[in-house]
């Protein structure tokens, strides 16, 4: 093998278990919402915090000119991922901690449908797998306790729309790609930072618990803090390594978030997970493998 085609490989190996490592850490991305969220620090300004902090980190790379070629385009993509997550993250504190990462990890069902309706793609047997075990998996999640298996409340359906929202973000990404990952970076946390901007202006509105300032003093350190270990590093290396290996592979690896979501939530959550609640994991697990897989 060749020095180069060694450097790749190993640039391959690295940049997975980048991935990989970053899904397992948003799998525990609830358990530091829920804590500061008992400091009386609402959900929704924990997001503000959390993007402000990383909208700094990609600044240094920011001051050449040319880092900001496509910044429109971008933009529009960073809107629909920043959004995406602020809603994921305000879901955490509002519904389950299960419920909201299986109903976000609905995203293979959404993608698949935005590439039939918006790119005219075939509903190939991969493809119809993919949507059946992902609806499969929802309504294992959701029941049949209350008549429909729909969401239950309202982070149920926030969570619901973060994955729509996500599915079309990651597909314009993918269509229209940026040169390096400084900018695609900066444009989500500004997205993020508008998106929970209103969400902190809507849920003040209506008296929302997620709108709690509460004691800033003490929860602000420790929301920068956690910002600084379980924010800004996965978002740096999901977008590099999504650049150096195929996003199929990317999405296998980041599957490594549900399953350890569905183990630190069984752990140390208190919330019930049986029957129901693993079989609705597998399920979503096999509609992510089966839609990867099926577009390689």
């Amino acid at each position: 093998m060749s020095v180069e085609a060694q450097r790749g490989s190993n640039i391959r190996i690295w940049a997975s278990l980048a991935v990989a490592g970053s899904g397992a850490m948003w799998g525990g991305f609830w358990l530091p919402l829920r804590w500061l969220e008992e400091q009386g620090l609402g959900g929704a300004w924990v997001s503000v915090i959390f993007f402000a902090v990383a909208a700094v980190s990609p600044l240094p790379w920011m001051l050449r000119r040319s880092a900001w070629e496509g910044f429109g385009t971008q933009l529009v993509n960073g809107a629909l991922l920043g959004l995406a997550f602020t809603l994921y993250t305000v879901s955490l504190v509002l519904t389950d901690v299960i419920n909201a990462i299986l109903l976000f990890y609905l995203t293979p069902v959404w993608s698949t449908l935005a590439g039939i309706v918006l790119l005219g793609e075939r509903l190939s047997l991969s493809r119809g797998l993919a949507m059946l075990f992902g609806f499969g998996g929802m309504v294992f999640i959701l029941g049949f306790d209350h008549g429909l298996p729909l969401p239950r409340n309202a982070g149920d359906w926030l969570a619901l729309l973060s994955g729509m929202l996500w599915a079309a973000g990651t597909l314009r990404s993918f269509l229209k790609p940026s040169r390096g990952v400084s900018l695609p970076v900066l444009t989500f946390c500004i997205g993020g930072l508008c998106g929970s901007g209103a969400v902190v202006a809507l849920a003040a509105l209506i008296g929302s618990p997620i709108a709690a300032i509460g004691n800033l003093g003490v929860g602000l350190p420790w929301a920068v803090l956690f910002a600084l270990i379980f924010f800004v590093p996965p978002n740096f290396l999901v977008l590099w390594a999504a650049q150096r290996i195929d996003s199929g592979r990317v999405g296998i690896l980041l599957m490594t978030e549900v399953l350890a979501g569905a183990v630190t939530a069984a752990l140390f959550s208190g919330e019930p997970f049986g029957l129901m609640e693993l079989a609705g994991t597998a399920l979503i697990l096999c509609a992510g493998l089966v839609e990867v897989l099926g577009r390689r």
